[in-house]
């Protein structure tokens, strides 16, 4: 083999292991961006400012499933090229947003009205939804207005539900067995 060979047979073997790194590792580095993007945004929602500024919108106090109607009042599902926002009132000043942006809304919501709630993240498979606990049981709320229905993903959406975490300030909890149809 001449040198000219084997600088071609060294990039090319540098590249296939470069390659399989990347394969190997990406799916931990996005597990580790999940976790740590996602604990940050509950840090933020149980600020007591936040749950004092949303609880002021409110003269009564609302139950999980009539703050999600009040939610679906005011925003719009954009689906578009929208500005996205992490804070639950720029969100409701903006007044549109995806999934993200609904369920920190929500979440928000929640908390700001006393409920424990959690954000929930399918790692894999780009979707956002919350979890409120009732009594002593986490309920399911997409907030397309679909509670209780945590098979809806795979039975209805086709989704392959690989890795569902549920975050809580301080605390990630793998929820995938809760989503997956046995």
């Amino acid at each position: 083999m001449n040198a000219k060979e084997l600088t071609y047979y060294c990039n090319f073997v540098t590249v296939g292991v470069l390659l399989i790194l990347v394969i190997i590792y990406s799916p931990t580095i996005k597990i580790m961006d999940t976790r740590s993007h996602y604990s940050e945004i509950m840090v933020n929602l149980n600020q007591a400012d936040t749950k004092n500024s949303l609880r002021e919108l409110f003269d009564k106090n609302m139950n999980y499933t009539e703050l999600l109607n009040w939610e679906k009042e005011r925003l719009t599902y954009d689906a578009g090229n929208i500005a996205r926002n992490e804070d639950p009132l720029k969100i409701l000043e903006y007044g549109k947003g995806r999934c993200g942006e609904f369920t920190i809304l929500y979440v928000a919501l929640c908390l700001a009205h006393g409920y424990q709630t959690r954000i929930v993240v399918d790692v894999f498979g780009d979707h956002v939804w919350a979890e409120v606990l009732d009594g002593d049981i986490w309920v399911h709320v997409d907030t397309e207005g679909r509670i209780n229905e945590p098979y809806m993903y795979e039975l209805d959406w086709n989704k392959k539900i690989k890795l569902v975490y549920a975050f809580e300030e301080n605390k990630i909890v793998d929820v995938t067995w809760k989503y997956n149809v046995k």
